[in-house]
């Protein structure tokens, strides 16, 4: 059987059993040998996905945020090592680099457990808000700044202000003009569908299904998630919004070149060691992985309500492996699949 029917059998089987919606493509050398599409975009008027589906993306907007700061550097506009501070002069702390904020080091409190407390969530929030409760409340520090490595998306936040500051632009005019555009990524945008509520076509919702009772709702109508809404303006740690096709040209444009120089590549690609001496799973913006049977890959993964996305990149073999997936599993057993349990699964079809 073919690579190709073997993940259609794979995948199938999962959507009929409810346990994925979505699309899915993998790639040799930038030519997709499977895609697969899985489910509805809109369960209320019934529309299917298709290839050209746009999907948020959450957390795998932030190998772009990296980007962005990194064709600033290659520019000469910003230095790895410049303080956050120098850039936001009323950013509380003193000492965070953007090289701790790029690989997951600063030890930035958690802006969203701040809005929990300390926000009206009848109104939505946008970046300026996140420094402004950062600078009322100045929680402390998780740790010193390069001590220790733990995800913060505080940090991407702070990275998509400083892009914005830097260049004299928006967040989503830097990232359509020097990103989007030179990748040839024809529909993905920064959007913030809530907060600037816009009607684009093809649109995949991202639901939450209850498994006892199998119905399927949008995260604004369940209780428990309204952080969707008033976090919804907020940038840099997510928000772009793309398409399986789009990520694959991104994923050819960073093979060539075109974004970025070979050694600012390098530098995102690699591992970095932190003061207490652990090497960290990240680089700027890419979590790295070594095995034997795929070789070195770099990805990210994301989740927001309703989604749950990735892309993987496999660096010797040149393989692609993008998943985007909008319907959530609600359940209270957590035995549902992980987009890394997809993963996995396509890698021992591929590398067997």
């Amino acid at each position: 059987m073919k690579l190709s029917e073997e993940l259609e059998q794979l995948f199938m089987s999962k959507f009929e059993q409810g346990l994925f919606s979505g699309n899915i493509l993998v790639a040799k050398e930038g030519k997709p040998i499977y895609i697969g599409t899985f489910g509805l975009s809109n369960y209320h008027s019934g529309k299917k996905l298709s290839e050209n589906s746009l999907f948020e993306l959450a957390s795998v907007t932030k190998p772009m945020t990296a980007m962005g700061i990194m064709i600033l550097e290659e520019q000469g506009k910003l230095n790895y090592d410049d303080t956050i501070k120098k850039w936001i002069p009323s950013f509380p702390y003193e000492t965070i680099t953007l090289r701790h904020a790029l690989t997951h080091t600063s030890g930035l409190p958690d802006y969203m457990e701040l809005f929990e407390s300390h926000w009206d969530h009848h109104c939505i929030a946008t970046n300026r808000d996140v420094l402004r409760l950062l600078t009322e409340h100045r929680p402390p520090l998780y740790f010193d700044s390069g001590e220790k490595y733990q995800y913060s998306n505080t940090g991407y936040v702070c990275l998509a202000m400083i892009i914005e500051k830097v260049s004299d632009m928006s967040y989503a005019m830097f990232m359509l003009q020097h990103i989007f555009k030179p990748s040839a990524m024809q529909r993905t945008r920064v959007m913030n569908r809530r907060y600037h509520p816009e009607d684009v076509e093809d649109f995949a919702f991202g639901y939450i299904r209850d498994e006892n009772s199998a119905l399927i709702s949008l995260p604004d109508d369940l209780p428990g998630y309204e952080f969707v809404n008033y976090l919804d303006g907020i940038q840099g740690d997510g928000m772009i919004h793309s398409t399986i096709m789009d990520l694959l040209s991104l994923d050819r444009a960073l093979k060539r070149g075109d974004l970025l120089c070979a050694s600012s590549l390098e530098l995102a690609l690699s591992s970095i060691v932190t003061k207490d001496g652990q090497k960290t799973p990240c680089g700027f913006g890419w979590f790295i992985d070594q095995s034997p049977k795929t070789g070195k890959k770099v990805f990210h993964s994301g989740g927001w309500p309703g989604y749950t996305t990735m892309l993987c990149r496999y660096i010797e073999t040149d393989y692609t492996i993008i998943i985007l997936n909008n319907v959530e599993y609600h359940t209270e057993d957590n035995l549902h699949e992980s987009v890394s349990d997809w993963l996995q699964q396509i890698e021992t079809y591929i590398f067997h």
